[in-house]
């Protein structure tokens, strides 16, 4: 099977999944077209229009940081080529999962004489650095809405959990556990004797790898305006959110502090499925009907949200991707 039939294969798994959350969001939650048309019509778009410019500058900023990760090897992009690749990189990731940070160092590879391993490079320390800021939206998350997040726990995990767990099917998903273990040990002890490196050790070696880019950043030109920059990224993306809920008349009400789980469930919603198509619907909806929104808003909401987004990457990323050769054409 060769890599790319995998790769186009993974996509398409991805995308049935996302059109699966799409269409158990909207049954479970029993709306109407005509329902979900009278909240978008009483939609305040003054609110939806400064979530988009925010969430723009939010971009515009990731771009602008760019620079400062390529300093360290001496080499930098132009802003209006840096914001392209920025936005042709997201339009990508709407096609391909992870296809966005390739795409985008190829354009500043193409057009600013960057190399490709160098522009990858510092592409991974962005990621890594947002792993690191998302880690701390957690840590914010538990401390003030420790209530919210253990009783979503109960009612989304440990109660269905528990009704379907009888002792014959204790005994069936144990059994299963030790075979999974035994199958594999196994197929660990073929690839050690085919190969002298372990599983253990190429695992290690991986997070080698995803480490290293972090460990350069201390070395950094200008930590004070990158850090600055990152944190500044993070928050512009849940204004972006917040302002937006001010948008409908049914989610305006919501506080500061559940905004702040939407949004933390709504980016693992992004991470899962490409460009967070049907798990950032999914999981908005179920958490706007857990702080009783009605349920032709909760439905509403993500879509707005998510939509505004994508026609803002769609257009930005298309107009990018035509016009940078001709810009670049001499």
């Amino acid at each position: 099977m060769s890599a790319s039939f995998k790769k186009t294969l993974q996509y398409i798994v991805l995308l049935l999944i996302g059109s699966l959350l799409i269409y158990l969001s909207i049954q479970k939650a029993d709306v109407s077209l005509s329902e979900l048309q009278n909240v978008f019509q009483n939609t305040n778009l003054i609110w939806v229009f400064v979530s988009i410019v925010i969430s723009f500058l939010s971009h515009f900023a990731r771009a602008y940081r760019w620079n400062y990760l390529l300093e360290n090897y001496n080499y930098k992009t132009d802003l209006l080529t840096s914001n392209a690749s920025v936005f042709i990189g997201y339009l990508a990731n709407y096609g391909l999962p992870r296809m966005g940070e390739i795409s985008r160092c190829a354009v500043v590879s193409k057009y600013n004489n960057i190399p490709l391993d160098i522009a990858l490079g510092t592409v991974l320390a962005e990621r890594v650095v947002d792993v690191l800021l998302m880690f701390v939206l957690f840590i914010l998350v538990v401390i003030f809405q420790y209530d919210d997040l253990q009783e979503l726990l109960n009612k989304y995990i440990l109660q269905p959990f528990s009704e379907k767990l009888s002792g014959t099917n204790l005994i069936l998903i144990l059994a299963l556990l030790i075979i999974g273990g035994i199958l594999l040990y196994i197929l660990n002890q073929r690839k050690t004797n085919k190969n002298s490196t372990s599983l253990w050790d190429k695992i290690f070696q991986v997070i080698q790898n995803l480490t290293k880019p972090l460990l350069s950043i201390h070395k950094i030109k200008r930590p004070i305006q990158f850090w600055g920059l990152s944190i500044g990224i993070w928050l512009m993306y849940f204004l972006s959110m917040y302002f937006c809920a001010w948008a409908l008349p049914s989610t305006e009400g919501i506080s500061f502090l559940k905004i702040m789980v939407l949004f933390l469930f709504g980016t693992i919603g992004v991470i899962v499925t490409p460009g967070g198509i049907g798990a950032y619907h999914f999981l908005i909806t179920e958490l706007l009907l857990f702080y009783h929104v009605d349920k032709a808003s909760a439905v509403a909401f993500p879509w707005l949200v998510w939509g505004t987004q994508f026609l803002m990457v769609l257009i930005l990323g298309g107009l990018s991707f035509i016009l940078l050769p001709i810009i670049h054409k001499k």
